[in-house]
């Protein structure tokens, strides 16, 4: 049975090795492939795929702790897999086990799926440009995306495309297919080596067993979307518990205490103290914030997998997720930035890139904009609202603009 000590002994050796060259990978923009084949060849891409299927079988909980430790050692990395995290999860609670079983097999092997869903400029996740069309017995898929984080480093796509005028559809594609084109152009000032750039399909044929559609707007009875968020909320952790070692370390190589020399060294300072203090119980409470998040996320997790999950449950896990959003994002921001009280202007110096931490923190809150998920979980509290709705109300009102624009031009 896998347990929280047998996944550290496992990767806290990992996560080290991917610590020590963090700094110089954000200093020189080197985008962390060698980490990524560290994180596969050590077999933390398929630490939730079950047993039976070449993986760890870690419970969702245990898998968050150590996606906080990855997100300490380079917040890159937990969010670069955020899609691959995402697929694992769907597969495992998928309704067709058999084409389940079959992509369970490929990440147990090792495989990874990058993520590929986001286009500039639509009202929807359902305006899709991007369209995938039947051709004989496969498909072809063309179009352009944007936001495909980790699927520079993966094996596989996952994306998704016009299917018809009710359906989206699910579209896994080789990475190295003919007409796929990968494009490193993410130009955000944090996390800037997720690969979360642009990706270009040009007639790539697609067998139509990794074709999947599915009904436009539907997202109830599903825990996709907390886990998406959790994944962030795991990153933010991380980078906040590495920003505390980083001020810990900054203030022990300091000798100098120009401004209150009553105190030999900044260490000894209680001024300093007191900050290194609050931030590191400003850490404690996102870390934990995020575990409690978790354990909720992990109870649909495992009622999915043996058929007992509820509505209410699925609620209760977004709520959890979304209120804890708020918190995590707030308490890490506010850290992050207190932590240059502890120096002077060497605080601020390329030299040790503590600035990472605020862009990177900063970068990841905007994901998901907390202010949208307060109104769920205050909507879901007040009146009973599913917050999984969202996704119906954001459909239909694509789908009545679609209407009333057709409309206007049939009448001119």
């Amino acid at each position: 049975m896998t347990t929280d000590a047998r996944l550290t002994e496992r990767f806290a050796p990992v996560f080290d090795r991917i610590a020590a060259g963090a700094v110089e990978r954000e200093t020189d923009r080197i985008l962390p492939a060698e980490a990524v084949e560290l994180l596969r060849e050590s077999g933390f891409t398929r630490i939730r795929v079950p047993e039976e299927y070449g993986g760890l079988g870690a419970s969702l909980p245990q898998f968050v702790r150590q996606l906080i430790a990855l997100g300490k050692a380079d917040s890159n990395l937990p969010q670069l897999l955020r899609g691959h995290v995402a697929f694992v999860e769907t597969q495992s609670s998928h309704p067709d086990r058999e084409s389940a079983g079959r992509w369970l097999r490929r990440i147990g092997s090792g495989a990874i799926v990058g993520n590929a869903q986001s286009e500039n400029g639509n009202q929807s996740f359902w305006q899709n440009a991007t369209t995938v069309v039947a051709d004989g017995d496969e498909y072809l898929l063309n179009g352009k995306k944007f936001y495909s984080t980790g699927s520079l480093f993966a094996d596989w796509i996952h994306t998704s495309a016009y299917f018809d005028a009710e359906h989206t559809a699910n579209v896994l594609v080789r990475a190295d297919a003919p007409g796929v084109e990968r494009i490193d152009d993410w130009d955000g000032f944090g996390q800037r080596l997720t690969g979360s750039g642009t990706t270009i399909f040009e007639n790539v044929r697609v067998p139509a067993e990794d074709v999947e559609p599915y009904p436009n707007g539907q997202f109830k009875g599903t825990y996709l979307l907390a886990v998406l968020q959790l994944n962030h909320l795991a990153t933010l952790a991380g980078i906040g518990q590495a920003a505390v070692d980083d001020t810990v370390a900054f203030v022990k190589q300091r000798r100098r205490n120009l401004i209150n020399p009553s105190y030999p060294t900044p260490a000894a300072d209680p001024q300093i103290q007191q900050v290194v203090g609050r931030i590191a119980g400003a850490s404690f409470a996102a870390t934990a914030t995020t575990l409690a998040a978790a354990e909720a996320v992990g109870e649909v997790a495992d009622a999915v997998v043996v058929g007992t999950a509820t509505e209410a449950q699925f609620d209760a896990a977004d709520v959890a997720v979304f209120a804890a959003q708020t918190a995590v994002i707030e308490t890490v921001l506010g850290l992050v930035t207190e932590l240059f009280e502890v120096g002077g202007s060497s605080a601020v110096t390329d030299r040790f890139r503590l600035d990472r931490h605020w862009r990177n923190a900063r970068t990841l809150g905007q994901h998901n904009p907390a202010i949208y998920r307060q109104t769920l979980v205050g909507d879901h509290l007040l009146n009973g609202r599913s917050p999984s709705e969202w996704a119906s109300d954001s459909w239909n009102a694509v789908r009545e603009s679609a209407l009333a624009d057709a409309a206007a031009n049939g009448a001119t």
